[in-house]
């Protein structure tokens, strides 16, 4: 439909970086999506935009602002949780599950860019058919069922669940739709909770706002509800309905689906629905797993097929529930209060969130006096050199870097917001601001591969900066440095991140950068300590994201996958705060010299390791395509000499805007 007839809606052909809007696809309570286009791709996406309309409206300028100040800190709040959201469904991949491909924020608000998939909801096959074969349910479950387990092995709950959000490919395969409830459940901490209420569909548990009772048995009921339409012809009752016929000692108002379905589905197959749809939450199958035996029997297709881009997959287990009692129930219905504002069937209850910062074990170890630092061959070039130390006590089982998923620790970083980006108008180059913070730097004495130029781990202050998003490309290098050296520069691989550059030829890149344009912005190398910020993007571990070097392939292009060669920048896996090939690829130089000893004395705010009369290398970060896992930890720094230049070592930039 035409954005002309949705109010507050973004006129047709608006330019978000790099997408266009074409037309809108929906509205709802807290935003519009919108069909659009990406330019650099030629692809079709659906954009989803956070507008919340009960609490902020778009301006003549065309920027989405707060109604009021009262409803400031409110649309704020939920601009963070749309981004959170955004990354969080970004880490799957699963054919079941839309795939969120970039997210972003602009015009005062925050974008969700996700793959466009024709279809039908299921809510409008519904409509037209009014109920459907079992045969047809059969087919479509396993891969639903799959999606959520893959969820909920996860830690998170889709939470809204209900036929318009399953949408029906064109070959028939199903996949699930707007996680805009999606909160990850942590263990022993409480979270920021928004329930999104679907009359009909959402449990009981979901009205109390404290979230406490929700979990896989949750997502259960709601699935329940949609197979309940689907053989019935008709929504089943609200869970607060049922709970208050309880409370009354009245009879429940939801006839069951084994007395709806009658003679055209199978009894086995009812009665998992009625398991699924039971009020309490205790009395219902805990998991998937368990459910899918009773609807499907066992054995039907119970693979997840792909993974979690950033987990490992592997059991999680379920902390015992006290049983529901009515005390609690009626609690949550008292809860329920003034605070709630409805969008058709949908409510939205919040709580603030309680974070507890985690503090990690300063570790010191004398460096020994005569430290050996080895420098290697390159496998591709007798001239090129790939830099390599021999670190301490690394075993071969710890060169494997097999990462437990329990042992994944994030720092909290006080001041980090979602991200800005700042696109350089004449190289196009995308810069992502980072927020001052603290983080901890090096690595601890008993980590895998933990060299001792690693140690201490030691706080370290940073001020905000601009930071390239991708490493430095050939396309970009050449139109500052033209053909210059001349024979490198091939067009199949303008995309690959530049290498065979000399560091001088670098500091000229920057210099010419420096003086592009108006010259109002300058560039220059990112510090060591602002590199091992950025890749950390706040975990405190091997490697910067659940599952460790068992989903390195998902993140890096390094020894195992690269076939021998750089690859173009950008299809691994963003980082957290949307940085990507910061591992593998290429070894990225930095601004430091490196000095063995630096991390024992380093200042805390802003660090730097200067160049001093011993100094004849300088460092470099993150790995390359030549790299084994343990070379493309966080932590892992090389040194290397600036005369050399190798098919290995390329860079990335940062921006100093002025103005």
């Amino acid at each position: 439909m035409s954005s002309n007839k949705i109010p507050d809606a973004l006129p047709d052909g608006s330019k978000l970086l790099w997408f266009e809007t074409l037309k809108v696809l929906g509205k709802g309570g807290f935003g519009i999506t919108y069909l659009g286009q990406d330019t650099k791709q030629g692809k079709l996406v659906a954009i989803k935009e956070y507008l919340p309309t009960a609490y902020a409206s778009r301006n003549e300028f065309m920027e989405v602002r707060a109604k009021s100040p009262e409803d400031q800190e409110t649309f704020e709040w939920g601009l963070e949780r749309f981004l959170k959201e955004a990354q969080i469904l970004a880490r799957f991949k699963h054919p079941a599950i839309v795939r969120v491909v970039s997210f972003f924020r602009d015009s005062s608000t925050a974008y969700m860019v996700m793959e466009y998939i024709e279809g039908d909801g299921l809510d409008v096959i519904l409509k037209k058919r009014k109920t459907l074969e079992e045969e047809y349910l059969i087919q479509i479950l396993p891969p639903l069922l799959n999606g959520l387990q893959l969820l909920h092995k996860a830690k998170f709950i889709h939470r809204d669940l209900k036929p318009a959000n399953i949408l029906i490919r064109g070959d028939g395969t199903p996949v699930l739709l707007d996680f805009g409830s999606a909160r990850q459940s942590v263990v022993g901490k409480e979270t920021e909770m928004t329930s999104l209420l679907s009359l009909g569909y959402s449990p009981f548990e979901q009205y109390d706002t404290t979230g406490d009772r929700q979990g896989p048995w949750s997502d259960i009921y709601a699935m329940s509800g949609v197979l309940y339409r689907a053989i019935s012809g008709k929504r089943p009752p609200d869970a607060s309905q049922r709970i208050a016929a309880r409370l009354r000692g009245a009879e429940d108002p939801m006839r069951t689906a084994v007395y709806m379905g009658g003679d055209r589905y199978k009894k086995s197959f009812l009665a998992a629905i009625d398991h699924g749809l039971m009020v309490l939450e205790t009395d219902r199958p805990q998991s998937v797993k368990e459910w899918r035996v009773e609807l499907l029997g066992p054995d039907k297709d119970n693979t997840g097929q792909e993974g979690i881009r950033g987990k490992a997959e592997g059991r999680t287990r379920l902390k015992k529930r006290k049983k529901s009692s009515w005390r609690s129930f009626i609690a949550s219905i008292s809860e329920l209060g003034e605070d709630l504002f409805d969008d058709e069937d949908m409510t939205l209850v919040t709580r603030k969130d309680i974070i507890v910062p985690v503090r990690s074990e300063v570790l010191r170890k004398p460096l020994p006096k005569d430290e050996d630092t080895k420098i290697a061959a390159s496998p591709s070039s007798k001239a090129s050199s790939q830099p390599t130390r021999v670190s301490e006590d690394v075993t071969p089982q710890q060169a494997e870097m097999v990462e437990d998923d329990d042992t994944f620790v994030t720092i909290k970083n006080e001041t980090q917001k979602p991200s800005k980006i700042f696109i350089e108008p004449i190289t196009k180059v995308e810069f992502i601001w980072v927020s001052d913070g603290l983080f901890l730097m090096g690595s601890r004495e008993n980590e895998p591969g933990h060299c001792v130029d690693e140690a201490p781990i030691h706080e370290v202050h940073l001020k905000g900066f601009w930071l390239s998003k991708y490493p430095i490309t050939w396309e970009v290098w050449r139109q500052l440095m033209g053909n210059y050296p001349s024979g490198l520069y091939d067009e199949s691989k303008k995309n690959h991140p530049v290498e065979r550059i000399g560091f001088n030829d670098i500091k000229t890149f920057l210099s010419r950068f420096s003086n592009l344009g108006d010259g109002k912005n300058s560039y220059r190398l990112p510090t060591e300590a602002e590199w091992e910020y950025v890749v950390r993007a706040g975990s405190q571990t091997l490697f910067p994201f659940r599952g460790g070097a068992k989903i390195l392939t998902d993140h890096a292009w390094y020894r195992s996958n690269s076939e021998k060669s750089t690859q173009p920048v950008g299809q691994k896996l963003a980082n957290a705060w949307g940085f990507h090939d910061m591992l593998g690829n290429v070894w990225e130089w930095v601004d430091d010299w490196y000095s063995a000893d630096f991390y024992q004395n380093s200042p805390a705010k802003n660090p730097k390791s200067p160049k001093v009369a011993t100094s004849k290398k300088r460092s470099v970060r993150g790995g390359s395509w030549a790299s084994p896992p343990k070379e493309c930890r966080s932590a892992n720094r090389q040194p290397v000499s600036t005369k050399i230049s190798n098919n290995m070592i390329g860079f990335r930039v940062v921006c100093l805007k002025k103005g």
